[in-house]
């Protein structure tokens, strides 16, 4: 064992000096090369922490100012276009900070408080536009002044202001939070909801923002109540409509839709933790969390995808390909113990992130693990990234990895397992070498 542990140490190191990472041998296999968390202070804003064995390097980028010391979500890239500029809560008064000094939520970095919108997102192109959501609007806006560019008022849309006239209760759009638009944000899918029925999703709309035109809309029955949330395929030709398995109508589980609503097909049994995106092969997915099987799947966005259903039910001719395995076993002593997060916004690639609860042993390889995964359908592969110190008791504490839209970044969560429950966390970054240097 020994002999055995010093091998991979070696290995490690090595990788670490040509500048590489360390590969996960066989990552739909239950157990894997296992690197505990290595001891080590509390760093402080601006310090980084070094892991050998890994080849990485880890800097704590903000300073713990309650759920304002870190990002949003693992599904959104916090960095604006050029990565000069981070978005950080909390709701309904989002922060934007200058990134060029640590720790980047310092008083001197502030760019701009964006009071009262929501689900602020940056564009893609314009390092100096971020998108925002408020009541029935959509707004651009541009930093630092925080000058209104452009505002597309859904209320007085023809196909949408009929309804809300019918319906006075609604009182917003919305993606419900972890939805997006396309990568080129130009398709957009919103949730309108209202005060009735416990507030629950009654319609969803798609929206073409190059024509100004809503190309469907469809009514959400009390049958399908429960909808996670609602968005674009990455390449804006579906949408997804995140749908649980306790609905009863026609959004059971995770579904997808033609842009004008009138066809749907179910993806998968629920809607899990997950991200779209686009795989090797260019096509869109949706990379999730299958609570049938145990593994992270790489689902296409595709009328032949079927979906798994039983647990255990077979993977043959569902058109999905399994990514990670999780081994969820508690009666293993390598059983895996987190939660998990997917983050799938760079091309090809996405980021599995874990979270523990409060003393909750480390058994699993996967365990306290941030992750990089190719989205290669006829060869997935991983990669480890880091060991987390964070300790999640409250929604704020999770890890909840996000990758950078151009692969060149990965931030998250940590509270260096101090404190949990109180809901201050600071924000790693790692800086990726060239993702295709990996696969050469």
């Amino acid at each position: 064992m020994r002999i055995a542990f010093l091998f991979l140490l070696l290995t490690a190191w090595a990788a670490a000096a040509v500048g590489g990472l360390v590969e996960v041998p066989v990552p739909l296999a239950e157990d894997n090369p296992h690197y505990p968390r290595l001891s080590a202070p509390v760093p402080r804003p601006g310090q980084t922490v070094d892991d050998p064995r890994l080849g990485t390097r880890v800097a704590r980028v903000t300073a713990s100012h309650g759920i304002e010391g870190r990002h949003e979500y693992s599904r959104h890239d916090p960095f604006n276009a050029d990565a000069k500029m981070i978005v950080l809560p909390p709701e309904g008064e989002w922060r934007v900070y200058h990134t060029d000094r640590n720790p980047y939520n310092q008083p001197g970095n502030l760019v701009a408080v964006l009071r009262d919108v929501a689900e602020p997102r940056w564009d893609p192109k314009d390092p100096g536009r971020i998108w925002v959501l408020k009541d029935f609007q959509l707004m651009a806006l541009r930093l630092p002044s925080g000058k209104v560019e452009s505002t597309k008022d859904f209320s007085k849309d023809p196909a949408i202001a009929p309804i809300l006239r019918k319906e006075p209760d609604l009182y917003r759009v919305t993606t419900r939070d972890e939805g997006e638009s396309s990568a080129d944000m130009r398709w957009w899918a919103f949730i309108l909801q209202g005060t009735k029925d416990d507030y629950r999703s009654r319609y969803a709309f798609c929206w073409d923002r190059a024509t100004d035109r809503v190309e469907g809309v469809l009514r959400i029955d009390s049958a399908d109540s429960d909808v996670d949330w609602v968005g674009m395929s990455a390449l804006g030709g579906y949408v997804l409509i995140g749908g649980m398995d306790g609905n009863t109508g026609r959004l059971v589980g995770l579904t997808m839709a033609d842009r004008a609503l009138t066809r749907l097909h179910r993806l998968d049994y629920t809607t899990s933790h997950a991200d779209v995106g686009v795989d090797a092969q260019g096509r869109e997915v949706v990379v999730m969390q299958s609570s049938r099987t145990d593994y992270v799947d790489l689902i296409p966005v595709d009328w032949s995808t079927k979906p798994i259903l039983e647990a255990g039910e077979s993977y043959e001719g569902s058109g999905r390909t399994r990514l990670v395995r999780l081994f969820y076993a508690d009666e293993s002593p390598i059983g895996f113990t987190c939660g998990i997060h997917i983050s799938a916004s760079c091309p090809g690639w996405a980021v599995i992130s874990t979270h523990a609860s409060p003393g909750v042993p480390e058994k699993s390889w996967l365990d306290r693990t941030v992750l990089l995964v190719r989205l290669d359908p006829s060869r997935p592969r991983a990669w480890y990234l880091s060991k987390i110190h964070n300790t999640t008791a409250e929604y704020w504490e999770e890890t909840q990895a996000s990758l950078s839209r151009d692969g060149r970044r990965v931030v998250w969560a940590a509270n260096w397992d101090e404190g949990a429950g109180t809901e201050q966390p600071f924000m790693l970054r790692l800086d990726l070498p060239p993702l295709e240097s990996l696969i050469r």
